[in-house]
């Protein structure tokens, strides 16, 4: 039998509640990563990882906890874990077959410029006003409202 020595740890964090003004939710995070940041007193001796929102309410020095979650949903990309990989699939003249996945989840969506004989009200425009079908091939949808 083999011998193995495998170290385990976890991460320290440390917390600094932030009060900030911004006209939106996105603008006020920001505002409070580089708050949080610029704010030398909690800073850590090792580099852990980047800033990331727990939690988050409206209000001067309000309790940003309901019920030990975040009073508002932290969108995404503000989260530890960050936004997961977009896939974009265009498909022109063709279909797809299959979407296959490696190491853990990504959010793939089709975009199917083939679209004769689609209903017109299922149809999305993209930026230069070409219509197309769009189709999600993900293996994890963001939460509502992240």
């Amino acid at each position: 039998m083999t011998a193995w020595t495998v170290q385990c740890g976890y991460a320290a964090y440390y917390a600094n509640t932030v009060t900030v003004e911004a006209d939106t939710l996105d603008d006020a995070l920001d505002k409070a990563i580089t708050a949080a940041n610029e704010d030398a007193s909690w800073k850590s001796l090792d580099h852990c990882g980047p800033t990331f929102i727990d939690s988050v309410t409206e209000g001067a020095d309000a309790d940003p906890w309901r019920d030990h979650v975040s009073a508002l949903p932290v969108p995404e990309r503000f989260t530890e874990r960050g936004a997961i990989p977009l896939i974009a699939v265009i498909v022109d003249g063709g279909m797809v077959q299959d979407v296959t996945f490696e190491n853990g989840p990504a959010r793939v969506i089709v975009c199917d410029y083939d679209t004769e004989g689609a209903d017109p009200a299922e149809l999305d425009t993209d930026g230069n006003g070409d219509r197309y079908v769009r189709g999600d091939w993900s293996t994890e949808i963001p939460p509502s409202g992240g």
